[in-house]
């Protein structure tokens, strides 16, 4: 029989408190979602109150709570420091977008450093159903092409599967073959539906036209000898299979809303420059109750019996939460105002001359021109807009890849942009492709690419497809 004894051990453990996971989650707020977010606090906190509501048009009462509340008080109370908060933010992810759960996937995968930096390069650069914007060889710093082949099929392996692909088809391909792989290395043997599956899509896509095994069954039969022999009960199987892959792949993780936009951030140019202003119009205006605030040098609540402890605990704890919640809304609203200062001053060209004027611009070199780490920056932005004289801009958007180019392109630098490289912003680009089809009409993607090589940006035909599509633009065919 084995003894049993307690042993004693030291473990050290990352967690997150209450007011962190708080803090994190109102940063990532849009501002159609952080009028419930405040209210519902107000709700669940006695000691915070509606002072002013601009829906409501009800003053609660005239003092301004953040006069009777310094917000530096609430950051004093804040006990833990500024490097914890930075360490832990820069830990947490958010599953939130495509590229965060792929980039979470390969962070804790056991693969070759340039293979790892290369598959996170090409995370970086796929749309919201997961394709490629553009060839992965003509991304900078990709390496070998055996890189790039390992980066791709790392990629395309992880959840969801199919990402990384030029489009529905070969993601549908990718998909099928990986389910017959993982079959395959799981029993031993290979399965004959899955490899069906794999031939019927890869070489034989026109034949699910009607999306009905029968009609499949004819439609080979029609090509002769094509080496697939089912019957109708395996055919069935075969949709049954193809049925069950996920064409876009990208598309659970799009969370646009179905509502209208509205704008969290205004960039208005006056004579004197730009100006950043926050949304604040549907915003609640919040306070520390009277009742809550009343407390005296003993730390009794004015008309509390003298045996109320609990009642004196319950106050101050609320108005401690109270305290941190206001200034943690503050802290999110300041983080925001300084991001699209920042994005001004890199993207000035952009917001002087238009959308064929933005440069490329990575979240790094932002986070470290404001002091924030790059995750804050990245939730900062995330599903916020901004409002300018050229339209309504996801904040996303400003953060571009680049594009190579025979000329000196664009790159984003404090102060405006500088002719330093051979780099054109991808959404510079496409602005390029959408000038050329209105002057030009049904000009060819071919022709296209090469009016863009007489302007210095060299892409791929095939790359100015993708843009194309991507503008919702349609082939000069249909055109």
């Amino acid at each position: 029989m084995q003894s049993q004894r307690q042993t004693l051990a030291q473990q050290q453990r990352l967690s997150l408190s209450p007011r962190l996971v708080q803090s994190i989650r109102l940063m990532a707020l849009p501002y159609v979602d952080l009028r419930e977010a405040i209210l519902n606090e107000v709700d669940q906190n006695p000691a915070l109150e509606v002072v002013s509501d601009p829906i409501e048009k009800t003053m609660i009462r005239d003092s301004d709570p953040f006069t009777d509340f310094p917000l530096s008080s609430a950051a004093d109370a804040d006990d833990e420091s500024d490097e914890h908060k930075d360490f832990i933010e820069g830990a947490l992810h958010r599953s939130q977008t495509l590229q965060e759960h792929l980039l979470e996937q390969i962070g804790v995968l056991k693969i070759d450093q340039q293979v790892r930096a290369t598959a996170e390069l090409i995370v970086q650069n796929l749309d919201n159903d997961g394709f490629l914007l553009a060839a992965p060889e003509e991304l900078p710093g990709t390496g070998s092409s055996q890189i790039i082949g390992e980066a791709l099929a790392v990629v395309r392996s992880l959840e969801p599967a199919g990402c990384a692909t030029s489009g529905f088809h070969e993601s549908l391909v990718v998909q099928a073959e990986l389910l017959a792989s993982e079959y395959a290395a799981l029993h031993g043997v290979r399965d004959s539906i899955l490899d069906a599956s794999v031939l019927i899509l890869r070489d034989h896509l026109d034949t699910l036209e009607k999306g009905r095994a029968d009609a499949m069954l004819k439609a080979l039969a029609k090509k002769g000898d094509t080496g697939i022999r089912l019957d109708k009960q395996q055919a069935e199987s075969v949709m049954d299979v193809i049925r069950s892959l996920e064409p876009f792949p990208g598309r659970m993780f799009d969370h646009q809303p179905d509502t209208w936009i509205v704008p969290d951030v205004y960039v208005k140019r006056g004579d004197d420059g730009f100006t950043v202003t926050i949304n604040d119009e549907e915003i609640p205006v919040i306070g520390i109750s009277p009742f809550f605030m009343d407390l005296d040098s003993t730390g009794n609540v004015s008309g509390a019996p003298a045996n109320a402890p609990d009642a004196r605990d319950f106050a101050r704890e609320s108005i401690k939460e109270a305290k941190w919640f206001m200034h943690i809304l503050s802290r999110r609203n300041l983080t925001l105002l300084k991001l699209v200062r920042a994005l001004v001053v890199f993207q000035q060209d952009f917001f002087l001359y238009g959308p064929g004027r933005l440069a490329p611009l990575r979240m790094k070199d932002i986070a470290a021109e404001i002091g924030f780490h790059e995750t804050t920056v990245s939730r900062a932005a995330n599903g916020k807009y901004l409002q300018c004289d050229w339209g309504l801009f996801e904040l996303r958007y400003f953060f571009t890849n680049s594009v190579g180019s025979a000329q000196r392109g664009y790159t984003a630098v404090p102060g405006g942009v500088s002719k330093q490289n051979n780099l054109h912003s991808q959404e510079s680009v496409k602005e390029h492709i959408r000038r050329i089809i209105e002057a030009s009409g049904s000009i060819s993607d071919q022709k296209i690419a090469d009016l863009l090589a007489n302007r210095g940006i060299r892409i791929a035909r095939r790359t100015v497809a993708k843009y194309r599509a991507q503008l919702d633009i349609k082939s000069s065919f249909d055109r």
